[in-house]
């Protein structure tokens, strides 16, 4: 009966404790927490501001923590994005949807929105891999 009730009780709290670390993959990415900087709203008359789509993402989906792609890993990203289609920009973040196999990755440049994508963590990590090959001269 004990047995029973342990399992009962980790399978309850179990998805409690998978949404702290969303994927392997995020582990090997330079990633940090969104700031409270990069949801201050920057009025611009010229696009659609990053904070701004951050900032209605967050109200979105208040339980779920994103993060944005930094260092290293944000220049891979962009380059192996690159590979398939243009891309400008300078801060990409990444919200999990933890309700399905698809995240959502928001992408911007010098505070303007530029596009997001709906994509699997692991074509996520593909596309860094990719930017990795361009760098290395292998493509």
């Amino acid at each position: 009966m004990r047995f029973f009730l342990s399992l009962i009780i980790i399978f309850y709290f179990s998805p409690l404790y998978a949404e702290e670390v969303p994927a392997g993959y995020v582990a090997k990415w330079d990633v940090a927490p969104l700031s409270e900087e990069d949801y201050n709203v920057v009025d611009n008359k010229e696009c659609r501001s990053f904070s701004s789509v951050l900032t209605e993402a967050k109200t979105e989906w208040p339980h779920t923590s994103a993060f944005k792609i930094i260092n290293d890993t944000l220049i891979l990203f962009i380059e192996g994005y690159n590979k398939q289609e243009k891309l400008q920009a300078d801060k990409v973040v990444v919200w999990p949807d933890y309700s399905s196999s698809e995240w959502y990755v928001l992408m911007g440049y010098q505070n303007c929105f530029v596009k997001w994508i709906k994509i699997q963590p692991d074509n996520i990590h593909s596309i860094i891999n990719e930017g990795r090959k361009v760098l290395e001269g292998k493509v």
